[in-house]
């Protein structure tokens, strides 16, 4: 394919048309994921409430006895 056969404008229209009919579903993903984490976090902090003992770092999935 020689250069003059590239349409580089309609290239451009297609890769923003994408883009924009994709974005609803990217925006909707992202909120998912920080919904889903900020749930979890919440459940964990909550077991870990009502079992009398605390976290022990913020990447922890387990809990230890205050002392």
């Amino acid at each position: 394919m020689t250069p003059e056969f590239i349409n580089l404008h309609k290239i451009w229209a297609v890769v923003r048309e994408w883009w924009a009919q994709s974005m609803v579903a990217v925006l909707l993903f992202i909120l998912g994921m920080f919904i889903g984490s900020t749930n979890t976090e919440s459940r964990i902090v909550a077991d870990c409430k009502f079992a009398g003992v605390f976290r022990v770092e913020i990447q922890a999935f387990s809990c230890q006895r205050k002392i």
